[in-house]
């Protein structure tokens, strides 16, 4: 019997980051195993205020529409 080699990894880099996407095949055969992102020295957070949830902009949008039928 061969013993097929169950262990890889795929290396994606871009500007910003580099992404180790780890697979073995004994574990699962439907995704990775493990994914590794380092950020590279320079890297700078885009955005570093806090995104508001579905919630939050659920009740700001049921305020303005609450708002403006007291108005009329």
């Amino acid at each position: 019997m061969t013993k097929e080699n169950t262990k890889r990894q795929v290396v994606y880099e871009d500007e910003q980051t580099i992404t180790i996407w780890k697979y073995d095949s004994s574990v699962t055969t439907f995704g990775p195993v493990e994914v590794d992102i380092r950020y590279k020295k320079n890297y700078v957070w885009v955005d570093p205020t806090k995104k508001k949830t579905l919630g939050e902009l659920a009740k700001e949008a049921k305020k303005k529409t609450t708002r403006k039928s007291k108005i009329s």
